[in-house]
């Protein structure tokens, strides 16, 4: 018998729980009413009410007879003249502590503006004459996709709240609208005015005339060749979750939803001989940016910041039992504020559960009768899923029963496509069908990890490998050793991968030495990534310069959040990294905050479509002398070992 169950954690209820608690409902709306009784609109609309996260030397003295004072962060936008606020609202008072305008911001659009963009663009007259000559004269079977505006420097968009509009045919609810582009034809949206300001119209690519389906029912067969594969824990999971706090094995952590980030993971710290010992006060997601490369009017504004000018916690998915999860699952819910500022609740947003990752160590040993000694590894997983648009992330921590820590990002969905004439070949687009092609681009990720390694005060040094020279310390030319250069001041922080040396970083707690009297530390270790390929003069290139290198390292500072600042919707650039590294911060026996980049390039394959397979990328992190010996010695035995080696095999082998 197959054992699946899951179960779901519901937010805490309660305020004072941990100061580190995502909202709940009641206090989402509680701020949501506060505001409304400070600024009474009937226009205003809330883009973000998310905790206020208190500073760390109150988090660590945290007593729950005396809890930190609750605190919302709001974003909200007065329609119609686009006036952006933001506010801190004390929830235990029940006060507005301050109200401010943002002037010369755009925070991401609200999903109101959204519907209002494509209502007014199917009601232009310019957008309908340019579908109809393409052929299409049936606009209700028209799929419109909004897209992030960017800053091209556009005279007519500067000053105003804008969107762009690019269109697809979709024959029937099941159809794949990606399949079928409306190519050169984009429409720019005011949406404080709530009208077209311009409509692109160039090019005379056919539309394509197939419906290439994913789904189930669209194939002409499904595969039923593979046998049940059951995964079962009688005895239920080894984890336990305590409100938004996380056990697992010698592991602790708090798990949350941001409406902004997406999953964030507080307070990561490894027992050690009865010490909870502090690895990582915060880790997630601060911004991502996908950059396309082809230079045609229906695509080179395509720069998406899909955290900060879209937002991937409120698009957060509803995972499944058996599809997106497997095993013993245990979920944990979001809550969002709506546009209204009404919480809204997103089922099953996180998932937790344990995965066998094969072997965790092995030895055989030669001279003691070939005895084995093997151990299997097991991780814990935590793990959620957005949908922006076309593309669908999975963003994934394991953790591991050796201390170590890996982030796996999964990008799957369906690529951006651009209708091409027949016979027509572009560099920066590969064809998927006919007349279909897919352009050129680029993902980043940059998360934020904010390391406190047995402590804050930390130093990070860069580790490059190099043969020594051959000489009489090397006289056959065997030998080669590591160099570990320290990061001295954020002047020096922007750091780059170099595989052929080896390249990572050791995070040091120069305050803390372990048995043999070296500083006790981490490793980032490298994984898939690539150098940004759009020019330095490029639009994009100044907004997201953060991804123009794979490492930064900051000081600590709670109002540097976001790599690209905490508005990059229509920004010119300078914000975000720029801006934080700009005063040159000492950081050696510091409280340093380390910036991580993962870079992918996506030259499109016949294979992407209609659907793309997974593709995983990321980055570990290792102990390094953090632990006095393996930390994984006490893992306990397989508990049905084979015995094959020893003769008569138990499992039928």
């Amino acid at each position: 018998m197959v054992v699946e169950e899951s179960q779901s954690v519901q937010a805490d209820v309660r305020t004072n729980a941990h100061p580190l608690d995502p909202l709940t409902a009641a206090e989402i709306e509680q701020a949501a009413a506060l505001c409304r009784e400070r600024h009474p609109s009937e226009h205003m609309r809330f883009v973000s009410i998310a905790l206020h996260e208190p500073p760390k030397a109150e988090v660590y003295a945290f007593n729950a007879e005396s809890p930190p004072i609750r605190r919302a962060f709001i974003v909200a936008i007065e329609r119609g003249e686009g006036t952006v606020y933001e506010g801190v609202v004390n929830l235990d008072g029940g006060s507005v502590e301050t109200w401010e305008i943002c002037p010369g911001v755009q925070p991401s659009p609200t999903f109101e503006e959204y519907q209002d963009a494509d209502r007014v663009i199917r009601a232009d007259a310019r957008w309908q004459e340019a579908l109809r000559r393409r052929g299409v004269t049936d606009f209700d079977k028209v799929q419109i996709d909004p897209w992030p505006a960017g800053n091209f420097g556009d005279p007519v968009e500067q000053g105003r709240r804008i969107l762009r509009g690019i269109s697809y045919v979709r024959d029937e609810k099941a159809s794949n609208g990606y399949a079928r582009p409306i190519e050169g034809v984009v429409a720019v949206v005011d949406l404080n005015a709530k009208e077209v300001l311009t409509l692109v119209d160039e090019g005379d690519a056919p539309v394509p005339t197939a419906d290439l389906r994913y789904d189930a029912e669209a194939q002409l067969s499904l595969r039923g060749d593979l046998r049940p594969l059951e995964i079962t824990q009688p005895d239920g999971a080894s984890f336990s979750v305590d409100g938004h706090e996380v056990r697992w094995q010698r592991w602790r952590m708090r798990v949350s939803l941001h409406p902004r980030e997406g999953l964030v993971l507080h307070q990561v710290g490894y027992e050690d001989d009865g010490e909870v010992r502090p690895i990582c006060h915060r880790m997630g997601l601060s911004e991502m940016v996908v950059p396309y490369g082809d230079t045609s009017p229906g695509q080179y504004f395509k720069n998406a910041f899909d955290s900060g000018e879209i937002g991937l916690g409120r698009l957060t998915n509803a995972l499944t039992l058996g599809c997106d999860c497997l095993g013993e699952i245990v979920y944990m819910d979001g809550v969002v504020a709506n546009d209204a500022g009404e919480a809204q609740t997103l089922p099953n947003a996180v998932c937790l559960h344990e995965e066998d990752h094969n072997i965790l160590w092995k030895h055989v040993d030669m001279h003691n009768d070939n005895h084995a000694e093997v151990r299997r590894s097991r991780r814990l997983v935590v793990s959620s899923w957005a949908t922006v648009g076309n593309y669908d992330y999975g963003f994934y921590w394991y953790f591991y029963q050796d201390g170590s820590i890996e982030h796996e990002i999964k990008l799957t969905g369906i690529i951006q496509t651009m209708a091409v004439g027949d016979g027509e070949s572009r560099p920066t687009a590969n064809l998927v069908a006919k007349n279909l092609a897919g352009p050129i681009h680029q993902h980043f990720f940059c998360v934020r990890m904010d390391l406190d390694i047995d402590g804050a005060a930390n130093t990070v040094y860069e580790v490059d490998t190099h043969p020594l020279p051959v000489g009489p310390d090397n006289p056959h030319a065997n030998a080669f050793a590591p160099t570990l250069t320290p990061i001295r001041s954020e002047s020096e922080a922007g750091r780059s991968v170099q595989s052929s040396s080896g390249r990572h970083w050791r995070i040091v707690n120069p305050g803390r030495t372990n048995a043999i009297g070296e500083p006790v530390g981490y490793t980032l270790h490298p994984g898939e990534t690539v150098d940004m390929m759009a020019g330095e003069e490029a639009a994009v290139s100044k907004r997201a310069a953060f991804a123009r290198k794979q490492l930064w390292v900051t000081r600590e500072s709670p109002n540097e959040l976001y790599a690209a600042g905490a508005y990059p919707s229509q920004s010119t650039g300078g914000d975000g990294m720029p801006a934080f590294t700009s005063g040159n911060r000492a950081l050696e026996n510091e409280d340093v905050v380390l910036w991580y980049v993962v870079g992918v390039n996506h030259l499109i394959r016949p294979e992407d479509f209609p659907v793309s397979p997974t593709h995983t990328c990321g980055f570990k992190l290792r102990p390094w002398g953090f632990f006095d010996t393996n930390p994984a010695l006490d893992v306990a035995l397989p508990e049905e070992q084979c015995t094959c080696a020893e003769g008569e095999c138990t499992h039928g082998h």
